[in-house]
């Protein structure tokens, strides 16, 4: 990942900016002395402490080679609908690369020419302190402030020894280096001279021109990835900081406002980015909204059963968002018959009822099962006080039933109840002698007994982890049609829009590879 940064304009403005910098209270020698840069102490993670944190690694182009540095991002809640933001930018890079790219020649103007030999940079508390030794030249130019001007013959060239001090401050979310301090401390009895005569004046005077405009010009603006991006973190304090020994770091804190738009807006930048190759495709859907569907299976008397869920997310308000999702039983539908085929009903004393056929449909928002049932009535012999044991088969028929069921969602799991049960043609069941030896309507059996078989069958659709980790609250489900008498359910959710949610996202993204890993 690249910073925005161009290298020339960057190393001029350094370059310039170190020159302006400088307070000139030390010697030559300390000037020029500085601490080697360790560039292996670790950034202090609390200086982008967070719930989720982020290394990015960044890098801009100057003089034929690639300088990095790195960028250090924690977030946590903040309460509300803000989440705190700690980063931190490792520049360390930069600044063992400076001496290389800083040391050359500067045309500051037609009449000032200045060699660098530049010393180094390094923290120093809050503040930046850099060092060089500038050969300036003092030339006579020829038709100044006009089209033709041009240099011409060297009047006097003098060693000047610069110390700076520089400040970081934030210009949106952008560090901006500024002049603190600057010193000049021309070397020898010329520079008496230079001095005396206004040159080191003049130098000065240059320096801090070049060094005003190029570095307003020229700030380090961080690079941080799109998910996090959208969040549009707002960072309003910078300071600098010593990593290991003279190290130069940037601590920034700040917030980010977070709601139902930008959240919407993460979904659908990992719906055009995740891999595809997964139960979970997104589906195009208008501005503002993201559509997904995917499939799965729940396990049914140790079958995989498929079904399907199509889900279609939009916000209701700045902290809400509202799901609609289609659940497809299709699969299940399809597999039912011969699942629940030879399933048992009753099992009493006086009375065996088994499933020897069934079918489903939906019709509109009902469901309705079609099922032929194998009763057997037995002779129910009572063998002593409250003792009763099944006798001789009395009776075998076939029945043909329709039942009307509903459906519903339970915490989170679909429910289908049985609201009745009739013959098919319409007639009666007929009774089964229980095994307190009473007679009882056997549609009543049936119904109890059918009831608790949907009650322990309920469906439970496990969530994609890109939706589980939105914590959805369903709260309405019903049948639904889908095509001709496929069975589906019409589901309804709502999410919470919280700092923590966000979080929860951001860590399912890194984990997939999606977003820069942690420190």
């Amino acid at each position: 990942m690249r910073g925005k940064r161009n290298g020339t304009p960057f190393i001029a403005s350094v370059c310039a900016a170190i020159l302006a910098l400088s307070a000139c209270t030390g010697s030559a020698e300390d000037a020029m002395t500085f601490r080697e840069v360790d560039l292996q102490s670790p950034v202090p993670p609390a200086a982008y402490a967070g719930d989720v944190a982020f290394r990015v690694a960044q890098s801009f182009s100057a003089r034929g080679q690639e300088v990095p540095f790195a960028f250090y991002l924690g977030l946590a809640p903040a309460g509300g609908t803000r989440l705190g933001a700690n980063a931190f930018g490792d520049m360390r890079g930069l600044q063992k690369a400076l001496p290389g790219l800083l040391s050359g020649p500067i045309e500051a103007s037609c009449s000032i020419g200045l060699n660098v030999d530049f010393g180094g940079i390094e923290a120093e508390g809050d503040v930046l302190r850099a060092g060089a030794s500038v050969k300036a030249s003092l030339y006579r130019c020829k038709d100044r402030d006009t089209p033709e001007e041009r240099r011409g013959f060297r009047m006097i060239s003098q060693t000047v020894d610069v110390n700076a001090r520089l400040r970081a401050g934030l210009a949106g979310n952008c560090i901006r280096l500024e002049l603190a301090d600057l010193g000049l401390k021309p070397r020898g009895i010329l520079g008496g001279l230079a001095t005396l005569f206004g040159f080191t004046e003049r130098v000065r005077a240059a320096i801090l021109e070049k060094a005003e405009t190029v570095l307003a010009e020229n700030l380090v603006c961080p690079t941080l990835p799109e998910p996090i991006a959208i969040l549009e973190p707002q960072f309003t304090t910078l300071g600098v900081r010593e990593v290991g020994g003279g190290g130069v770091g940037m601590a920034l804190s700040g917030s980010a406002d977070i709601g139902a738009d930008n959240l919407i807006a993460i979904l659908a930048w990992l719906g055009a980015n995740a891999e595809g190759d997964g139960a979970l495709r997104f589906v195009p859907a208008p501005p503002g909204q993201v559509r997904f569907d995917f499939d799965n299976s729940l396990e049914v008397k140790g079958e995989d059963l498929a079904y399907g869920i199509d889900a279609r997310l939009s916000p209701v308000d700045a902290t809400r968002i509202g799901m609609e999702a289609l659940l497809d039983l299709g699969g299940i539908q399809k597999r039912l018959p011969d699942l629940l085929t030879g399933q048992e009903v009753i099992d009493s004393c006086g009375g065996h009822v088994t499933i020897e056929r069934f079918e489903t449909e939906a019709d509109g928002t009902a469901v309705i099962a079609r099922a032929s049932l194998e009763m057997e009535s037995f002779d129910c012999v009572r063998t002593g006080e409250g003792s009763w044991e099944r006798g001789v088969l009395e009776e075998t028929k076939d029945v043909d039933v329709r039942a009307d069921l509903s459906g519903e969602l339970v915490e989170g799991c679909v429910v289908f109840r049985l609201l009745d049960l009739t013959r098919d043609p319409p007639g009666a069941l007929g009774q089964i002698q229980t095994a307190s030896g009473r007679l009882e309507a056997a549609r009543a059996l049936v119904l109890e007994a059918v009831g608790l078989v949907l009650e322990e069958a309920a469906l439970c659709p496990e969530l994609p982890p890109e939706l589980a980790v939105l914590k959805p609250r369903f709260d309405y489900g019903a049948p639904q049609e889908i095509g001709e008498g496929g069975l589906g359910v019409a589901m309804k959710a709502s999410i919470d829009v919280s700092p923590e949610t966000v979080v929860d996202m951001l860590i399912l993204l890194q984990d997939r590879g999606l977003l820069p890993p942690a420190p």
